[in-house]
C-alpha cells in the first residue's frame, strides 16, 4: 500500500476534522502521445506533467466489489475537431488508461499528493454528433488479463514449462519423422 506525502496526510487530517477539502481524478490516457486530462474546474500541476482541465461529462463511478472486476465509461462532451480526429485516427483499442485520484489544497490550489485509483485498457470509443458532440470510451480493467483463458499449444516450450524436462515434444520433425520406406513385394517372395 501507498502512503501520502505529508502534504496530503495533513489534508487528511483537515478532513478528519470536518473540513471540506477538494479532490479531483487526473485521467491519463497513454496514445502515441500520453493526453492527461482533470475532472477539476481548472487545469493542474503534478508529477511534472499538467492535467488539462477537461470539461468530462462523466466517468462512471469506480466501484470495487469482491470477484468482480468492472470496467468504466468515460464520456467527454462538447470536443473540438482536433480531439476528435485524434479518435478518428488514432488506434485507440488496447491502450492503457490510469486515473489517479488526487487531493487539492484549497489555499494554494496545488495538487498536495495522488494515489493510483484504476488501471486498465481503452476499448473503441463512441462518438455522436449533434447540438453537442461527444466522444464516450469504455475501458476494461487490467485485472481482466489475468483472469483470462491463456492459450494452449502442444509445442515443447509449453510442455517444459508445465513440466520441466519431459521430452515427449522434443523432436524435430524433419529428422526424426523421415520417411519410411518399405520394401518391394518380391523382397517377401523367396
Amino acid at each position: 500500500m501507498r502512503t501520502l506525502n505529508t502534504d496530503a496526510q495533513a489534508l487528511m487530517a483537515r478532513i478528519a476534522a470536518g473540513e471540506q477539502i477538494p479532490w479531483a481524478q487526473l485521467i491519463e490516457l497513454r496514445l502515441s502521445e500520453t493526453v492527461r486530462f482533470s475532472t477539476s474546474g481548472h487545469d493542474v500541476v503534478w508529477a511534472g506533467h499538467t492535467w488539462l482541465r477537461s470539461g468530462l461529462g462523466t466517468v462512471e463511478p469506480i466501484e470495487d466489489s469482491a470477484g468482480e472486476l468492472q470496467g468504466i465509461r468515460l464520456s467527454m462532451p462538447g470536443i473540438d475537431g482536433s480531439q476528435i480526429g485524434l479518435a478518428l485516427v488514432e488506434p485507440v483499442e488496447g491502450r492503457d488508461v490510469l486515473i489517479y485520484d488526487a487531493l487539492i489544497d484549497p489555499t494554494t490550489g496545488i495538487v498536495a499528493d495522488a494515489v493510483l485509483a484504476w488501471a486498465g485498457t481503452l476499448n473503441v470509443p463512441e462518438m455522436s454528433d449533434g447540438a453537442v458532440a461527444s466522444v464516450t470510451v469504455t475501458a476494461e480493467h487490467r485485472g481482466l488479463l489475468a483472469v483470462r483463458p491463456k492459450p494452449r499449444r502442444y509445442t515443447n516450450e509449453e510442455q517444459q514449462r508445465r513440466y520441466s524436462g519431459d521430452t515427449c515434444f522434443d523432436f524435430d520433425p524433419a529428422t526424426d519423422a523421415a520417411p519410411i520406406a518399405w520394401p518391394k513385394a518380391s523382397f517377401f517372395r523367396q
